[in-house]
Parts: structure tokens; C-alpha cells; sequence
């Protein structure tokens, strides 16, 4: 039995492929990891639990023979690899569609043909778009992004072809924060401890500070995806979110586990204020909860910058 993972060096892949070897659907399966070393991560591979058996393959999850390399004797797919900056998507689109989209259709087809059992894509709420609407599955999706964009196209049509031969599951994921070996900073959260830890003060639009967003701990993301490949994979999407919170709220959060932090509010000329509140009932009621908070997630970055504090 053998699982993989596409970009398991990146944010959450370097969490999951940790987190597979103590999953009892996953015990004693090998563990296949694709990554294209796009962000040198290399650690990413150090202190892999003993107990799993891991293969590591360089490569780009564009490229026809890798993808089938990689697919070889899989019984389950976990495709994270994507171009992931939402801002930094304007600057590259072409590149963010042959990734989010051309290259995932075709490790989807390819995992068709291999005979996979199992496939969960890892998509975001990023597909939404901005609304003052709560928001479901059944939400009319607008993203504003190149990102967004492209991971809705790939989404939708995977779950178009969706027969019912392979398990297929979309996650929705909130904006995911808290740490991993593969840890990222351009999200709100983890970007704001960092500055905190750094003595770096932190800057809030007037405006923004009660803007609500669906933010997500990495460890409950990671615990979504073991989720949908043991017990969904109905061809379904799902949104996974921990809180809908405010921007104070991260704020907060940061001032109580980083005292020191020195926090400014300036104006800006054009503020959005329309919340963005996603629902993760459809989820819910499949039996699936989170259990992670904000706070507790900028704890855990607090402790990783304990020298610094």
C-alpha cells in the first residue's frame, strides 16, 4: 500500500507526511513524497518518523513521466503541490494555471488510470471570493485571484468527471496558520508572529480590524485531509474552518503571547469592510471537527520564538 503526497515538503505537506505513519488507515503504508524543491525546504525531509517507510522523488508536478513515476502502485493521492501566494499569483499567472490547474487535471486523469482508490484535492476558500454572506458549499464562487481562480477550475472539474470508481474529495481550506517544519509567512497569522517575535511593530488599516476571515490551524487542515481519504471521498466539497475571526482577533492573540509587540493603526484610503464568513456544517455533519483555536495556534508560534521574546 503506498500513499502520495505532491508537494509533501511545502506548509501543510511537511505536517501531513509526519502525521500519515499514526493514522490507522495509513499505518504501514509507504509514504511517497513529490516535491520540486520550488522553496528549498530541505529540512523538510529531516526527523521523519522511524516508524514509515518514505520515498522521496524530485520533481515537477508538471512533468508527464514524473506524474507517472510517482503514481506507480498508489493507493492514495493527497495533492497539495500548487502555487499557494495568492498575491504573488498576479505576477506569474501563466505559470500559477499550468500549475493549479493544467498539472493537477493531469496527476487527477493520470490517478484515474493507475487505478487509485483514493483522491483528495486541497483546495481553498480562496475560490469564494469577498462577500458579506455567510458561506456554503453551494455558494456562487468568484475568486480574485489567479490563484483562486485557477484551483476552482481544477476543482470543478475534477468533481464534473467524478464517477464514483475513484474516491474524490475538495477540501475548502480556511486561511491556514500555526507551525510545521515547511513553515510559510506570508499569511496573516504567521506573518504577524514573526514580526512580533522580530520586534517589528505591527500595522492595522482602520477599517480592517473587524473584518472577519475563516482561518484555520494547520493541524486541524492536516486532520481534514486523514478525514476525507478515510471517510468521504464522495465527490464532494467540503469547507474546513476553525473560527471565523476578526483581524483584532489575531491582534489579540499576538499581543497576549508577544507583551512587547507594538501595534499601530493607520488610515488607508480604501478599506473593503465586507466580512467573509465561511459555514463548515456540511463537514461537520459528516462527523469531522476542529479543535484548534487562534490562540493556541499563536502559542505554538510563540514558543518556537521563545529566545526571542
Amino acid at each position: 500500500m503506498t500513499t502520495l503526497v505532491t508537494g509533501g515538503l511545502g506548509y501543510l505537506g511537511s505536517r501531513l507526511i509526519r502525521e500519515l505513519p499514526h493514522h490507522p488507515s495509513f499505518s504501514g503504508e509507504q509514504i511517497r513524497i513529490l516535491d520540486n524543491y520550488r522553496q528549498p525546504r530541505f529540512h523538510a525531509l529531516w526527523d521523519l518518523p522511524v516508524v514509515a517507510d518514505y520515498e522521496f522523488i524530485e520533481g515537477d508536478i508538471r512533468d508527464e513521466e514524473t506524474v507517472l513515476e510517482a503514481l506507480d502502485g498508489v493507493d492514495t493521492v493527497f495533492h497539495l503541490a500548487a502555487v499557494t501566494n495568492a498575491s504573488e499569483t498576479f505576477d506569474i499567472p501563466e505559470k500559477t494555471w499550468e500549475v493549479n490547474y493544467d498539472a493537477a487535471m493531469q496527476l487527477y486523469d493520470a490517478a484515474q488510470e493507475a487505478g487509485v482508490e483514493e483522491f483528495v484535492n486541497v483546495s481553498t476558500c480562496s475560490v469564494y471570493g469577498t462577500t458579506d454572506e455567510e458561506i456554503t458549499e453551494e455558494f456562487d464562487c468568484d475568486p480574485e485571484s489567479p490563484y483562486g481562480e485557477a484551483k476552482l477550475e481544477a476543482e470543478q472539474e475534477m468533481l464534473e468527471e467524478y464517477d464514483g470508481e475513484m474516491g474524490l474529495t475538495a477540501l475548502r481550506l480556511g486561511t491556514v496558520y500555526g507551525w510545521t517544519t515547511g513553515m510559510r509567512f506570508d499569511t496573516v497569522v504567521d506573518k504577524f508572529a514573526m514580526l512580533a517575535a522580530m520586534d517589528r511593530p505591527l500595522t492595522v488599516y482602520r477599517g480592517a480590524e473587524n473584518q472577519k476571515r475563516p482561518y484555520l490551524h494547520v493541524q486541524d487542515a492536516v486532520r481534514s485531509m486523514l478525514f476525507a481519504a478515510s471517510e468521504l471521498g464522495d465527490g464532494e466539497a467540503y469547507n474546513v474552518v476553525g473560527q471565523n475571526g476578526r483581524l483584532q482577533d489575531v491582534v489579540d492573540a499576538i499581543v497576549n503571547h508577544f507583551p512587547d509587540v507594538e501595534v499601530g493603526y493607520t488610515d488607508a484610503e480604501n478599506i473593503n469592510q465586507l466580512s467573509y464568513i465561511v459555514s463548515d456544517e456540511k463537514i461537520s455533519d459528516r462527523g469531522f471537527e476542529t479543535v484548534y483555536t487562534l490562540d493556541q495556534g499563536v502559542e505554538e508560534l510563540a514558543d518556537k520564538f521563545r529566545a526571542l521574546i
